[in-house]
């Protein structure tokens, strides 16, 4: 045979792949197509289970997503919607975490990342550093300022916190939380007109935010306008009866309550027939943490016919029975 017969001819050059090729190419787009389609189906079932609280349901829709594409986004996502809704902190992480390697500049997803952080005692370092470097490419973000500055909170960093909500209140004077926020801390640091005056000025803003009223009160009992404190404290009290519980954290409150007790008990001496003077009484004694003595002024004001708030009678009745157990 010679060297011409046996040369096999080569397609021309240019010319369009053959039916073969042109069929595989378009079972593999329909392919990919249908895997898609499915995905968006698996993914609207998911989410409609986990509306309807089938935890179990809308992660089996999930997992059944990422064994065929385990580096899908939503599906990471949603895995760790679930595991939040479960309470399983650290699982949530792990899929939130794993999600954000997939789209590294999803900074909604970072900051919930942030958030979730944000939630463990013992990872407020790690939460700050997320927001750090959200702050760092978006340094008007004034969500990521007041979040920095709880965590500075909670590590009782106050002066890093009172600088974290100054900088988001130079941005939007009109923010409740950070405005708040910082009449509080200025609270802990002992400068107690300052915090006094953040806390009037949050107040004006938002008229019914618990926080302000009760650390306003604070300040105004710490500066000797006792009449001011207890009417901030009252009102914080019909926002929440457990608005004691604002006080936790508060270091060195316990002497300045004594000294409007002892203030008021005079004025209930000189008139105790006087409804009124038994619930305010009832009050201060009540966010001392003296429930027994609450307790009694309460039923005092009850006899002279002063409309004690029921919430507020609940609240320190199951007080009143703990510490009796």
């Amino acid at each position: 045979m010679t060297a011409l017969s046996s040369a096999r001819p080569s397609p021309p050059r240019g010319r369009s792949a053959g039916p073969v090729a042109i069929l595989l190419a378009a079972c593999l787009s329909v392919s990919s197509g249908a895997r898609a389609q499915d995905h968006e189906v698996r993914l609207r079932l998911a989410r409609e289970q986990l509306a309807s609280q089938r935890l179990d349901r809308a992660l089996r829709e999930v997992e059944k997503i990422l064994l065929d594409d385990p580096r899908h986004f939503e599906a990471l996502k949603l895995r760790g919607e679930i595991a939040l809704r479960r309470a399983d902190l650290d699982g949530a992480l792990a899929a939130w975490s794993e999600a954000s390697l997939v789209r590294p500049g999803d900074v909604e997803l970072r900051m919930s990342i942030g958030d979730l952080l944000l939630r463990r005692n013992d990872r407020l370092d790690d939460a700050l550093a997320v927001y750090a470097r959200i702050l760092e490419e978006d340094p008007s973000n004034v969500r990521i300022m007041i979040s920095m500055g709880s965590i500075h909170e909670r590590k009782e960093e106050w002066e890093a916190a009172a600088a974290r909500y100054r900088a988001a209140l130079a941005i939007d004077p009109n923010l409740v939380r950070a405005r708040s926020n910082l009449g509080a801390v200025l609270f802990k640091l002992g400068q107690y007109q300052e915090a006094s005056e953040e806390l009037r000025k949050a107040i004006e803003l938002s008229p019914n935010d618990l926080r302000s009223h009760v650390f306003h009160g604070l300040s105004q009992n710490h500066l000797g306008h006792y009449d001011l404190a207890l009417e901030e404290l009252k009102k914080a009290l019909i926002l929440d009866p457990h608005s004691a519980n604002q006080l936790i954290g508060v270091r060195e409150q316990l002497p300045q309550f004594q000294v409007l007790a002892e203030l008021f008990t005079r004025a209930y001496e000189e008139s105790p027939r006087e409804a009124g003077r038994s619930y305010d009484l009832a009050v201060i004694h009540f966010y001392a943490r003296n429930y027994a003595a609450s307790w009694d002024h309460l039923t005092r004001a009850e006899q002279l016919r002063f409309p004690v708030p029921v919430e507020f009678k609940e609240v320190l009745y199951s007080r009143v029975k703990l510490r009796s157990r």
